[in-house]
């Protein structure tokens, strides 16, 4: 039954990528060229819808076959506000700060429904019981959501940054615990990506837009505080999985602060987009993605769930190096080159 559900999922996830993908027009989710992006004419985009209804269906389905409670399937409607906040804005550009209104909103409702079930502070980074460390959940849960939407910038990154993590994270899942709940929503995570990236992947015929950049972001944040919260996975070993983009969107933004640029408009000195331009190709982006990912990354995110006790060592020799790729690259600072 649990393999149906996976095909059922991914052949959701597809066809409705594609019926997106023909109807864009009509329905109005079209994304223009800008400044940040690699193409120069328009393009469907929301195909990030796709991922969202395909994993519902999913969950939906766990719900009938009596493996995922009913609580918990309420607790994703949590997610409602922050896919219809990104959709308008996908249709019709929202103000910054009352994405950010939606955005806090969300962690902080996460965080006190985690809070209220556990014992949080035994999970994150700091021990100390005082309000310090809800306060860093939730900016932690805030920037992740719009650092991935800032690295959703060419074909097929983000997407297989996130068919990367959710992969990574159901297979530490299983093997920290093959009975485990979280490794099927993972993996049902995983597959409804998959249905999306076969048409976002390079050259891509539909983007996912901020509905499911930030429903990605929003969805991680969620899944660090749940596996943690019940002793999965390790919050170390989550940002070692995704610290490729926690690296270039932190250093990036710092760096645009420092050099006194407008932060609030759009740009091309990302890692991937300094890789884009120095190759000549778009493609470029997603193949040192990959490579980086699966060579050095995963790697270290293992290491960091064999052994634990070690989690933050292995965490700072992850994110060092790729701190220092960041300034040799020069990310942050500005291009004198134009897209190919």
């Amino acid at each position: 039954m649990l393999i149906l559900s996976f095909v059922l999922c991914f052949l959701a996830s597809l066809s409705i990528t594609l019926f997106i993908e023909k109807k864009s027009s009509f329905l109005g989710f079209i994304d223009k060229p800008r400044e940040d992006k690699f193409h120069h004419k328009e393009m469907p985009t929301c195909g990030g819808l796709a991922v969202i209804f395909s994993y519902s269906l999913y969950l939906i389905y766990l719900f009938k076959l009596n493996i995922l409670d009913k609580e918990l399937l309420i607790i994703f409607l949590i997610f409602t506000p922050i896919i219809f906040i990104s959709l308008i804005d996908d249709i019709k550009n929202v103000k910054i700060y009352i994405r950010l209104i939606f955005h806090f909103l969300f962690a902080i409702t996460i965080i006190f429904y985690f809070q209220y079930q556990f014992d949080i502070d035994s999970i994150l980074i700091f021990s100390q019981k005082d309000i310090i460390i809800p306060i860093a959940s939730v900016f932690l849960i805030v920037w992740l959501m719009n650092l991935y939407n800032f690295m959703d910038g060419s074909d097929g990154y983000a997407a297989a940054q996130a068919l990367f993590v959710s992969f990574y994270a159901s297979l530490l899942s299983f093997l920290n615990n093959s009975d485990s709940l979280y490794t099927l929503l993972l993996v049902g995570f995983f597959i409804s990506l998959l249905g999306f990236f076969v048409r976002n992947f390079p050259p891509a015929k539909i983007f996912m837009g901020d509905v499911g950049s930030i429903t990605i972001g929003s969805f991680f944040g969620f899944l660090i505080i749940f596996t943690a919260s019940n002793s999965v996975l390790s919050i170390y070993t989550w940002l070692i999985l995704l610290s490729l983009f926690i690296v270039d969107a932190s250093y990036t933004l710092l760096t645009r602060i420092v050099t006194k640029q407008n932060v609030t408009k759009p740009h091309n000195t990302h890692y991937f987009h300094k890789i884009s331009i120095s190759s000549g190709t778009n493609k470029a982006p997603l193949y040192n993605l990959m490579l980086i990912n699966l060579f050095w990354i995963g790697p270290l995110a293992i290491l960091s769930n064999i052994f634990k006790d070690f989690d933050v060592i292995i965490f700072f020799i992850c994110y060092i190096p790729l701190a220092v790729f960041m300034i040799k690259i020069g990310a942050g600072l500005k291009n004198d080159a134009n897209f190919t």
